[in-house]
């Protein structure tokens, strides 16, 4: 069912300070020639009810790239990610597969194999992002290269291949500058001090859904080393082609960030989404709860 290969993720990132008088101008302000570890987690719980049948799955999935600022103009910031760590692995009650680089499966199913074969493949891959200073994604290049890598590894097999064509969706140029926008272009246009709030909304497609989100963001808190946002989101989902319904939510979380750097030092979120699907003539009723991560540490 295609419902189960839905992913929402709230990743929101938030850079650069400057502290005047105790306003400060939040825009993404990296120095060129820094490496950062940048992590995102996720764990989803999916509740899918059709025809008086729940079915429960849980997903989760775990990057580590690394992140380097290769070059700093005024008008954008050149960075290569790099792949170093990915785990996904889905489970219900009849049944658990997946991929984990560091925690290879014993006794690996079909369905290991086969996404240790894809998934295996971007490792040590990298992939170029411009950013804007507000935090808009100028550009995303390279992920044709790596999804071609992956669903060359498909091989013949029609699950595999139907497998393979979710991939090239979730992982092409166009989905992670999508996914990338939604965590960078948080910032206000103005400078802020502690106890002010700005709004910010976004429009996006996420694996045929089309995502509205309405942000409000407060500064909580602001020191020398370290300022605490927080997120506070209304969502609604509208399914594309093949499917109907309705989706709705909310997102709330906390943001840790480097004034110096910008870079997010920790951030965690929570999103509730719920509603009704008509997928191939039946009706499910969903209730999605995901919890998000991320974590920057600079590195040598």
């Amino acid at each position: 069912m295609k419902v189960k290969n839905l992913v929402f993720a709230g990743l929101f990132l938030i850079s650069g300070t400057t502290i005047v008088s105790a306003q400060i101008n939040l825009s993404f302000n990296p120095e060129k020639g820094k490496k950062y570890e940048y992590r995102q987690e996720l764990n989803q719980n999916i509740k899918q009810n059709m025809m008086g049948q729940e079915i429960p799955m849980e997903t989760e999935m775990n990057v580590t790239y690394l992140m380097e600022i290769t070059d700093v103009k005024a008008e954008e910031i050149h960075t290569q990610f790099t792949y170093k760590e990915f785990a996904y692995i889905i489970s219900s009650p009849m049944m658990k597969m997946g991929y984990d680089s560091k925690n290879p499966v014993e006794d690996p199913t079909f369905l290991d194999q086969l996404f240790g074969s894809m998934f295996g493949t971007l490792i040590d891959k990298p992939f170029t992002v411009i950013i804007a200073p507000d935090g808009s994604i100028k550009s995303v290049t390279g992920m044709k290269e790596i999804v071609d890598s992956m669903v060359g590894e498909t091989g013949n097999d029609q699950m595999a291949s139907q497998i393979g064509g979710q991939m090239k969706m979730q992982f092409n140029d166009d989905a992670m500058k999508n996914m990338l926008e939604q965590s960078f272009k948080i910032y206000p246009n103005r400078a802020v001090k502690k106890g002010d709030s700005w709004n910010l909304q976004s429009t996006t497609e996420i694996n045929n859904i089309n995502v509205l989100s309405k942000t409000k963001y407060i500064l909580k808190d602001v020191s020398k080393n370290t300022a605490i946002v927080l997120v506070e989101s209304e969502i609604a989902m509208k399914p594309g082609e093949s499917m109907e319904g309705n989706l709705a939510g909310t997102q709330t979380g906390t943001i840790s960030i480097d004034p110096k750097t910008g870079m997010t030092l920790s951030g965690e979120t929570t999103q509730i989404i719920k509603g009704v699907m008509q997928i191939q003539g039946f009706e499910v009723q969903l209730d999605i709860n995901s919890k998000t991560k991320i974590a920057t540490k600079e590195v040598k």
